[in-house]
């Protein structure tokens, strides 16, 4: 009888220790595979961040190299864009861009720009500027407060053409002012360089874009998305601008690199030449020179800064 009721504890403690073994033996498992899943984890995490920072940046690159081939060819007339920084969040980034009007060698801010993009390239561009219509020939830029410039296609009529010519005399003579200068027709390169007079300076050539047939419009162009070539006149101009254009060819090739089917469209029309209009900038008394040329259809005055 005593022997039997041994070996019934030894049975108890037996199973006890084995109950122990096996809850100790589980708490290791579990804590294993928590270790393990929580390092698989981490490294997940880390590669979706690595390569998430490598896609993103490697697209932000490659969206910041193509707006500045844009920049090239479609512009806003005497502003220089810098590329201050690139952002890179969870699948997707943002380009920051600070844009700066260049008169003589006199600086205004004019706009910054956000240009968002994700995984599949660029989806959207903010501004920190907008345009508000005064009338039908004046529209302010905010938060500059100055002047925008407008433009007039040739082939197109308008209800009201601005004539801003006339109004220079009610400038003061120390100040620098730009201006818009929309043709009667289409020019070359060339032959615009030759028929400005010499002391006024051309900064800025308008780039046909538009269709032969006539139309009748409400509205004239701004100049956020015109099509044109570049050509600052000031020594600041100068040192901070993107490759200069030099001829007609050199435009054209640059927008072929952009866009394809823009480059179609406008290759076709160099025959006839590609300048409808220029931006000039200068005193009063150098503008004043304008009056009364036959190529002048429409003159619009932008933004003034003061001379000294």
């Amino acid at each position: 009888m005593k022997d039997q009721n041994e070996e019934n504890l030894k049975s108890i403690f037996d199973e006890n220790s084995l109950d122990k073994t096996l809850k100790k033996a589980k708490r290791i498992s579990f804590l294993r595979t928590l270790l393990i899943s929580a390092i698989v984890c981490i490294l997940i995490v880390f590669g979706v961040y690595r390569a998430n920072t490598w896609w993103i940046n490697k697209k932000g690159s490659e969206i910041a190299s193509n707006l500045i081939i844009r920049d090239t060819v479609m512009k806003a007339p005497n502003t220089i864009i810098k590329t201050e920084t690139i952002d890179i969040g969870l699948f997707k980034g943002t380009i920051k861009r600070e844009v700066y009007k260049i008169i003589e060698n006199k600086v205004i801010p004019w706009d910054s720009q956000e240009v968002n993009y994700g995984l599949k390239g660029f989806y959207s561009t903010s501004f920190s500027s907008y345009s508000t219509k005064v009338d039908d020939t004046t529209q302010l830029n905010f938060p500059s407060g100055q002047r925008e410039m407008l433009y007039y296609v040739p082939q197109f009529k308008y209800k009201t053409y601005s004539n801003d010519l006339s109004k220079l005399k009610e400038y003061p003579n120390d100040k620098y002012i730009e201006m818009a200068i929309s043709f009667d027709k289409s020019y070359s390169l060339n032959e615009v360089k030759k028929m400005i007079p010499n002391s006024i300076k051309p900064t800025w050539f308008w780039v046909n874009n538009y269709s032969k047939k006539s139309d009748l419009r409400d509205e004239p162009e701004s100049g956020q998305w015109l099509f044109g070539i570049s050509d600052p006149s000031s020594k600041l101009g100068q040192t901070i601008s993107t490759s200069k254009v030099k001829s007609e060819s050199d435009f054209l090739n640059r927008l072929k690199k952009f866009n394809k089917n823009d480059y179609q469209f406008i290759s076709n029309r160099q025959k006839d030449g590609l300048i409808i209009g220029v931006v000039v900038t200068g005193t009063k008394e150098n503008l004043l020179l304008l009056q009364g040329q036959p190529y002048v259809k429409a003159s619009s005055i932008g933004a003034i800064v003061e001379k000294y």
